[in-house]
């Protein structure tokens, strides 16, 4: 990883001590888990803190030590904005209010697409999860590490990994893996199902309607599904347990791109893009104002349903067709 930013971030954290900390929209693992290690740690050495998740506790991760002492708005003046886990200022969960005093906002992601919002910028794309950089920035600047905080960064590396089925698995992160569950007695097991095993049972009703949607292309080379208003009206169901429905579509063997198109509100899909080893698809969310990671990126176009899935899906043809020999620009 790269260490250029390292001292600086640790001398923010030492020097100040009011401390507001966000992440993106609709937080995943990652995001949850490097919010809640980073400002736990923080409280620990006496600093004050405020943990901001404006859409409240996602209930996949409601099972977490210490996600109680999050809050849904910031109540101080901060004298430092630490940003974890988000690409771009404009999905940074925090209330424009709170920049009226000229904080230092400090960028710390792993997202080879973040634009370097911060003033300070820690932003490190070959880490496999922002967890990942949390870790290692308490390590370097020895902070304090507990179970609770163990917890946090064992579920932010460990979902952003697919649970270390991922190419972004490697033996560093294995070995940190190996630290918090020997050092600090975290339970892979306990934090695999309540992540992955644990769903509504509305969940699973919808995901029978979603999957019914599910096609491949003609030349067998990517698969997409959608969730339309209709679905979502039906069961009822929270954002954050359909996250994992995309993966259905990268697992049909042969299938080199899988896609989910949501219908979040009427005329706005997000698109979550999926891929095996060989096609980039931060690349391809890119053409549409996206990106993320190449295995897993995402988009918001706006559009009815049947228009987005029809200009997306065209690209996808057009693209697959240039690259249909020249194999190589599908290469990471």
């Amino acid at each position: 990883m790269n260490a250029s930013s390292w001292g600086e971030v640790i001398s923010i954290l030492k020097q100040y001590d009011r401390f507001i900390i966000g992440c993106h929209l609709h937080p995943d693992g990652d995001a949850i888990g490097s919010l809640l290690a980073l400002g736990l740690a923080l409280r620990t050495t006496g600093k004050q803190v405020e943990m901001v998740l404006p859409e409240g506790i996602p209930l996949t991760f409601a099972f977490l030590p210490g996600i109680r002492q999050t809050v849904l708005d910031p109540s101080f003046e901060p004298e430092v904005v630490l940003s974890v886990d988000c690409a771009e200022r404009a999905r940074l969960q925090l209330p424009e209010s709170i920049f009226d005093h000229d904080p230092v906002l400090v960028n710390i992601d792993h997202h080879i697409s973040n634009d370097g919002f911060g003033q300070v910028n820690l932003v490190i794309p070959d880490a496999a999860a922002t967890g990942q950089i949390i870790f290692a920035l308490l390590e370097k600047g020895d902070f304090p590490i507990d179970s609770t905080i163990a917890s946090a960064l064992y579920t932010a590396i460990a979902t952003d990994t697919g649970f270390f089925r991922y190419s972004n698995t490697t033996g560093e992160v294995l070995s940190i893996a190996s630290k918090l569950v020997e050092e600090y007695c975290i339970s892979p097991s306990f934090i695999a199902e309540r992540v992955y095993e644990e769903k509504s049972y509305a969940s699973i009703r919808l995901l029978a309607e979603v999957l019914a949607t599910l096609q491949v292309s003609d030349n067998q080379r990517y698969s997409w599904m959608y969730l339309n208003q209709e679905m979502i009206r039906k069961y009822e169901v929270e954002m954050e347990e359909i996250e994992n429905y995309v993966n259905y579509t990268s697992s049909i063997r042969g299938i080199e791109v899988g896609l989910f198109f949501k219908e979040t509100k009427p005329e706005q899909i997000k698109i979550s893009w999926r891929s095996k080893a060989g096609v980039d698809v931060s690349r391809l969310a890119a053409h549409f104002g996206g990106g993320g990671h190449a295995r897993a990126a995402g988009c918001l176009v706006h559009g009815s349903l049947p228009m987005v899935m029809s200009e997306v899906l065209s690209f996808l043809e057009h693209y697959f067709e240039e690259n249909l020999k020249e194999r190589t620009d599908l290469l990471v």
